[in-house]
């Protein structure tokens, strides 16, 4: 059994690599060149959601099966069950007239002087918690996390950013996105062609408005705080904030609240100016639409693994839960990733002790630095059973009409979330994905249930290599964003400070001065791309140095006897070469994500020949050319594309 293990784990990393490509020329096409797949991530989430299929399948009682573990798989039958036509439209037409009527729908018939956006979307948003042109959010104070606050900005919206929207290059993304609208109208509200296609064109004209003043990705920002009174003296002309407050929520406040990225707002006020009301009616009620519809498959088969996604969209931590307290490795899992983090951090220590590559830090701010990774947490995201059996107790679903289900799961949840307000906050919540995250309020790392899955890369048969390769470098990450960005924002104890307190000026000076090295860098990378995130990119090259470190640490202690156990059949690399492999195989990527952003990425000297690679190329090979003990590996000559004389190093 051992040997077959060991031999799947050689074909799954052989079937991404095209070992015809030179490493040192371009170890991004050489990692991943011959894949049709995509990276850790994918394999993680494709995994993840086998098991949770067979959960949700799996029909029997059994000791799990909780009576919340039922709702959710009556959710889970309703998304199976799902087949466009009238009873479909029906739902979705009564769901629409809680709120008023669609001109789209109503024709010459619409009344406009019955129609008004701030209280319509206002309504729809207590209700449903769809937020169609402006957000009311409950969370934590950022800057007193005890307490919860409400937040004024932008909605997320489906192409999530503004180069999305405004760049010349998504232009067939947003072509995708009007086609998916006129889809939605002709399918689900039994729209005419000709009216569906122009009405989608008038609401993705609308949204690209809306989306001038989004903030970009790599933007740091700190939100205004006000009173409501203040807030609506500054929107007093077009908005009423205080009302839209009110309706969004079902109570006058008068504590003060937090403006998100206030530059959205001042454009939004501009765009109504121009935009007719028929126009703001079909797009909240499309927002609405759109957010209980669901497509069917071609197949059972396909349909099933899709309502695994919707069932997650939903019920993402108690699905999260649901396979933890079925995981029978876990504790083992647990132990593996407990023993990664002491090695990291361990490892991490005498450098931040003792070594002159920080000395960027200055005395004080390097104490500080010292003490927030002592008091650095690690939490598997597995929830609280008993808390989330008590948010779900109420729900009553019927397991038949999608529509109605995913209305009685909305109206709970914005029941909780507004009786949560005026309680203390919660520590800040952080919702199952495929990679760690650092949670900067709480000084805590959260490793996502996900990652507990076996296989993916660890198995007591696999090497090391790989498991530091991959899992050990997304938390070093993780790690490293404690010490700067928006981690510097927080002292040991976890409390919020401003930076110029938490780092001084020298500091600050000393920083600004080598991520001008990661700035020339990633910019010679980077064609037609104005959203280089070098918070990201710093992380990735320190986390790679601090994981590697960590496995070299475990190697030497273990050397003698467990070396042997080093090495993958038909795969003829060094334990450390194997690092460096898995490592980039993080970031495969087939772009088979029709949202993932896309840019142009070029090796100094590929510039002329303009290919287009997706924004993980350039996470893979940035870290790896600065990486001298990347270079020595693979016998690089200086030079090479992969080892440039000039080398950026933060941490």
């Amino acid at each position: 059994m051992k040997a077959l293990i060991e031999h799947g784990n050689s074909e799954e990393i052989k079937s991404y690599m095209d070992e015809k490509v030179n490493p040192c020329d371009d170890f991004y096409a050489f990692a991943c060149g011959n894949s049709n797949n995509s990276g850790l991530g994918h394999l993680i989430k494709k995994s993840f959601n086998r098991r949770l299929s067979i959960i949700l399948n799996d029909q029997r009682e059994d000791n799990y099966d909780t009576p919340i573990d039922k709702q959710v798989k009556l959710f889970y039958q309703s998304c199976k069950r799902i087949k466009i036509g009238s009873n479909y439209e029906e739902s979705l037409r009564h769901l629409i007239s809680e709120f008023g009527t669609m001109p789209v729908l109503e024709g010459d018939a619409w009344q406009e002087s019955q129609f008004d956006w701030q209280e319509t979307s206002a309504r729809i948003s207590y209700r449903y918690g769809v937020m169609p042109i402006l957000a009311v959010v409950i969370t934590s104070d950022f800057a007193e996390n005890h307490i919860n606050r409400a937040y004024l900005g932008h909605p997320e919206f489906h192409l999530q950013t503004k180069s999305m929207y405004a760049d010349e290059e998504h232009a067939m993304e947003r072509i995708d996105y009007k086609n998916k609208i006129q889809k939605i109208l002709e399918k689900f509200l039994s729209v005419e062609s000709p009216l569906a296609r122009q009405t989608a064109q008038e609401l993705l004209d609308f949204e690209v408005e809306l989306t001038r003043e989004l903030p970009q990705s790599h933007e740091d920002f700190i939100p205004d705080k006000l009173t409501i009174s203040e807030m609506h003296e500054r929107y007093s002309h077009s908005i009423d904030i205080e009302r839209f407050f009110y309706l969004s929520l079902g109570e006058s406040l008068t504590d003060s609240v937090y403006e998100h990225f206030p530059k959205y707002q001042r454009n939004l006020v501009e765009v109504l100016k121009r935009t007719p009301a028929k126009t703001l009616a079909n797009y909240i009620f499309y927002q609405l639409v759109s957010y209980f519809s669901e497509f069917p498959s071609e197949t059972e088969k396909k349909q099933s693994e899709a309502c695994v996604d919707v069932t997650k969209k939903h019920f993402a931590k108690y699905l999260d839960n649901m396979a933890y307290r079925r995981n029978s490795n876990r504790n083992e899992i647990s132990k593996e990733i407990e023993h990664i983090w002491q090695g990291l951090k361990n490892t991490f220590d005498p450098t931040l002790r003792n070594s002159s590559v920080l000395d960027w830090m200055e005395p004080d701010n390097r104490e500080d630095a010292i003490k927030k990774l002592a008091s650095l947490k690690l939490h598997i995201n597995s929830y609280d059973e008993n808390e989330l059996a008590t948010e779900y107790a109420d729900l009553e679903l019927k397991g038949v009409d999608y529509v109605k289900d995913l209305q009685k799961i909305r109206l709970l949840e914005m029941v909780q979330i507004r009786k949560a307000f005026h309680k203390p906050a919660k520590s800040q919540e952080i919702y199952p994905g495929e990679t760690p995250v650092n949670i900067f309020a709480t000084n805590t790392i959260s490793i996502p249930v996900s990652l507990l899955e076996p296989y993916p890369f660890w198995s007591e048969s696999y090497p090391k290599s790989i498991l530091y390769g991959t899992l050990a470098s997304l938390i070093a990450h993780e790690i490293l964003h404690t010490f700067y960005g928006m981690g510097s924002s927080y002292d040991h104890n976890a409390e919020l400070c401003d930076q110029q307190e938490c780092w001084d000026n020298k500091t600050m000076k000393n920083f600004e001065k080598l991520d001008g090295c990661f700035k020339k860098q990633y910019k010679n990378y980077v064609y037609s791309y104005d959203n280089i995130n070098l918070i990201e990119n710093i992380a990735d090259n320190g986390g790679i140095r601090l994981a590697y470190a960590a496995y070299r640490n475990w190697y030497r202690d273990v050397a003698q006897t467990l070396k042997d156990k080093e090495k993958l059949p038909d795969l003829n690399y060094s334990a450390n070469q194997l690092f460096f492999i898995s490592y980039a195989q993080n970031w495969c990527n087939n772009g088979e994500d029709p949202i993932k952003k896309s840019v142009k990425v070029f090796l100094p000297s590929q510039l002329e020949q303009q290919k287009k690679y997706d924004v993980e190329k350039f996470r893979a090979i940035g870290p790896l050319s600065n990486f001298k003990e990347f270079s020595k590996e693979f016998q690089c000559p200086i030079n090479a594309n992969m080892n440039p004389t000039n080398k950026c190093k933060m941490f």
